[in-house]
């Protein structure tokens, strides 16, 4: 690591660690009343987030671009990943920190098996050649979905999850759609580029809807671009600014806010094998280093410090309010004083027990705001699904390479349609998010721990055609080939729901601990099995393109667009289906955490009416002693308040926002 990435990772430690100790410091008080149950449980969960919390760096790019190189380099692990192979599957493959080494390779159930679990072998890092390349696993006999290492690799510490994806573009568009499928999931998105090749119209094409569903262009630091190989081409300096002019126009970032780097894995590796000063030169390995780790460090603490800091706030605010009323009551003993305190916490009390009434206005309101809500997400479906089928019928229909392999047509629509489900997932997000807190400023609920309700991505049909409709022999597609698609779609089923029910009850867990998890991994679960099916199937047809070569190119088109048509009521419908599903749930976890704010006050009023009715009957010299114990117990929690305001500017320093 470079001087300057050590020093933006030493930044967020630090942050991280100080933010910690300001739990270290609150949470015993919040214990040690039995008043303020739900604040000790909130605080609790906020800090088990922030410790363990992630952050998911995606890695994608076009087939052979040297992703796989780069993760080796930037590991400085140069025998961890495989490099310069054909990858047998569109396998996803994960680097995380670990005490100690192990790899696991993930397998489907054979086939025939439906509902079987899956098997996690663990492996030596020396043979994962044997499961993740053609050559050592051909066809993708050993049926290898996911492969796992966790290493004891300093550079993966504080949550860091290393995730390389297929290759996206031309070549497998299987692959893309896996890719397309992950996005949602993605805090952070390194995209490579290939020096030696051109950028392609599939890969802008992709990076383009990438941009639209992803989360990681909300801030600066989302987003890094690598053009490797540069030590095959001599002077670069021209085609690095033709590679950011084309990520610029596809992104719609302005070209100086395009983080690309050139660089050279491959001399970086040589460095690390001879210790050369000019291998490492050549590499440019530093400057990539400096604007990753620099970027990944304020990524990371503006996404789990952020919140951390905001929960510290609310729940020491929770805790100071009573004794500063009780404190107040002792100093000012006056009786009109005394009831005016009494009189304003029993009417905050008040008010809060109709706040958490079954029939309480808020939730009516909250009910028809979270259907308007719905009503825009099926808006926002149809016209995205409106857009891909007009992209079919006046793009991808007159691609002569899209046209001539009905394979990669439907893998290209694959792709469109896990973009739109990730597009989905964030304006769901997004609009949750600003409806939570517009309903706790409504009702007077201080705003605590940012809500961070991005759900999985809604399900779509699996399509699968042939371009074969109108020949004059319409014949079976054959046995072979049926088996083929409804293997593919089984394993895709089965890989998609396992893979997405994780990472539900990951979601689910940041956005309602506890019952959220269930949610996040039914949910999750039910999604990934339907998308999973879309990609598995689309695989299960590769064979069929290859028998249309000669086919009259209008007659094709005409067969597809017949063919494609048929389906696509269907998608419409199981998409719309889809949105009204996750309406529902994301309705409950707004109305928990709306419901947990709220008893969170009541135990704070409760605390207060309590701690005023013993002022009320305390002597002088009860009153003098008991203000003394109060002192004490009003100091940490005014020190974590103002704790939080200094690393609050920390923050804002490092991120490059505004603080507060």
């Amino acid at each position: 690591m470079t001087t300057d990435a050590s020093a933006a990772a030493r930044t967020f430690e630090a942050l991280r660690a100080d933010t910690l100790g300001l739990f270290a410091a609150l949470a015993p008080a919040a214990r040690a009343s039995a008043a303020h149950r739900l604040t000790a449980q909130r605080l609790a969960e906020a800090e088990l987030r922030l410790r363990e919390g992630t952050l998911t760096v995606v890695v994608c790019g076009e087939f052979k671009r040297g992703k796989s190189t780069l993760l080796n380099a930037l590991l400085e692990e140069p025998d961890l990943f495989p490099q310069d192979t054909y990858f047998a599957t569109s396998l996803v493959t994960t680097a995380a920190w670990a005490p100690e080494e192990r790899v696991t390779v993930t397998l489907d159930p054979p086939e025939g098996e439906l509902g079987g679990a899956p098997t996690l072998l663990e492996i030596p890092r020396a043979r994962i050649a044997e499961f993740a390349t053609e050559s050592g696993n051909p066809g993708n006999a050993k049926r290898v979905r996911q492969i796992s290492a966790e290493l004891p690799n300093p550079r993966l510490a504080g949550g860091l999850v290393l995730v390389d994806t297929p290759g996206v573009g031309a070549v497998y568009q299987a692959h893309t759609a896996v890719t397309a499928g992950f996005l949602p999931q993605a805090d952070a998105l390194v995209f490579v580029a290939d020096a030696t090749q051109p950028l392609t119209e599939s890969e802008l094409r992709f990076l383009a809807r990438a941009a639209e569903s992803s989360r990681t262009l909300d801030s600066a630091d989302g987003l890094v671009f690598a053009l490797t190989k540069i030590d095959t081409v001599g002077d670069w300096t021209a085609l690095a600014a033709n590679t950011r002019a084309k990520l610029a126009d596809a992104t719609g970032l302005p070209p100086e806010r395009v983080p690309l780097v050139p660089v050279s894995a491959r001399a970086k590796l040589d460095h690390l094998a001879d210790g050369d000063p000019e291998d490492l030169e050549i590499s440019n390995f530093e400057e990539f280093e400096r604007v990753l780790w620099s970027a990944l460090a304020a990524r990371r603490a503006d996404l789990l410090v952020g919140a951390a800091l905001a929960e510290l706030e609310a729940s020491a605010r929770t805790l100071l309010e009573p004794v500063e009323a009780e404190l107040q009551a002792l100093l000012d003993s006056t009786r009109s004083r005394l009831e005016e305190l009494g009189a304003r916490t029993a009417e905050r009390e008040r008010r809060i027990a109709e706040l958490s009434s079954s029939e309480a206005r808020w939730r009516h309101e909250l009910a028809d705001s979270i259907q308007e809500l719905g009503r825009q997400l099926q808006a926002v479906s149809q016209q995205e699904l409106d857009r891909l089928w007009h992209r079919l019928r006046t793009e991808y229909l007159y691609d002569d390479a899209l046209l001539a392999d009905p394979d990669r047509l439907v893998g290209q629509l694959a792709a469109d349609a896990a973009l739109i489900t990730g597009t989905l997932g964030e304006l769901a997000g997004r609009r949750a998010a600003e409806l939570q807190a517009e309903f706790a400023r409504a009702n007077g609920l201080q705003l605590d721990a940012r809500p961070n309700a991005l759900l999985p991505e809604p399900p779509v049909p699996a399509l699968a055609v042939t371009g074969r409709l109108g020949e004059e022999e319409r014949r079976s597609p054959g046995a072979g080939r049926l088996r083929g698609a409804s293997f593919g779609s089984g394993v895709g089923t089965t890989a998609g729901g396992l893979a997405a029910g994780a990472v539900g009850a990951v979601i689910g867990t940041l956005v309602l601990p506890g019952p959220g998890t269930a949610i996040g991994a039914q949910i999750g679960s039910s999604i990934g099995s339907v998308v999973g099916a879309l990609f598995g199937g689309v695989a299960g047809w590769r064979s069929a393109a290859r028998e249309q070569e000669h086919a009259d190119r209008a007659a094709r088109r005409a067969s597809l667009r017949t063919e494609l048509e048929a389906v696509r009521a269907g998608q419409y419908a199981h998409l719309a289906h889809a949105v009204a599903e996750l309406t529902r749930t994301l309705a409950a976890g707004v109305r928990a955490e709306l419901d947990s704010r709220i008893a969170r006050e009541r135990e704070s009023a409760r605390d207060t009416l309590a701690r005023l009715a013993s002022a009320r009957t305390a002597t002088n010299e009860q009153a003098t002693r008991r203000a003394a114990e109060l002192g004490l117990e009003r100091r940490p929690l005014v020190t974590v308040r103002a704790g939080v305001e200094e690393l609050g500017g920390r923050l804002a320093a490092l991120t490059g926002r505004t603080a507060g």
